[in-house]
């Protein structure tokens, strides 16, 4: 397993002689999820906290929605990145499944169970220190993005991400049978925007 990490190219090379199989890829984005999950129940439960009294009822409720969201998004993100890798390998003349494309894009996310982890605890740290107010969400907001703290927290996310791409190049290349090249195109031009997009949030 540790070569996904270290050799991702044989790692997919060796893997692609074998069965699909979903399970293990299917584990790791559970993980990352149930770590988001948490994470966003936090954000929630700490901004409906410091509602009015009588709006005090809806704080469970609001960490519940967090919890449900943050569990759902890491699976959509998994369907999703899969998704438009495998559209994007069509053009380069991409052959193999989208079950095979699944499977190999979920091992992708072990770098991001850490960055979750770091999510968190930044979190756990940071949360406590500011105040949300009712009347001017959008300066909870700022403050967040102003944190330094948080602030390195981005700046590590985005090297993990990076990371994650890396895995996702020579996985597409295995999945879909095509050059490196292209397998870097493929994965590089929507983690390249998508990466933009976020940084452009803290801007």
């Amino acid at each position: 397993m540790t070569n996904v990490l270290t050799n991702p190219d044989r790692f997919f090379a060796e893997l692609s002689a074998k069965d699909t199989k979903l399970l293990t890829p299917f584990a790791i984005v559970l993980v990352t999820a149930i770590i988001a999950a948490i994470s966003a129940a936090m954000a929630a439960s700490a901004i409906t906290s410091t509602l009015p009294e009588e709006a005090a009822a809806f704080a469970g409720i609001g960490a519940a929605i967090g919890a449900i969201g943050g569990l759902i998004v890491q699976f959509i993100m998994w369907f999703l990145y899969a998704g438009v890798f495998y559209v994007i390998s069509m053009f380069f003349s991409g052959e193999g499944s989208f079950k095979r494309c699944l499977e190999f894009i979920g091992y992708g996310f072990i770098p991001l169970i850490l960055g979750a982890i770091i999510g968190l605890v930044v979190l756990v740290t940071v949360l406590p220190t500011i105040e949300f107010s009712v009347e001017n969400p959008e300066l909870f907001q700022q403050t967040l993005l102003n944190n330094p703290t948080m602030q390195a927290s981005a700046v590590i996310g985005t090297f993990l991400t990076l990371w994650s791409a890396n895995i996702w190049i020579f996985a597409v290349k295995h999945a879909r049978n095509i050059s490196t090249k292209n397998a870097l195109i493929t994965v590089g031009v929507p983690v390249g925007l998508y990466l933009l997009y976020s940084i452009s949030m803290w801007l």
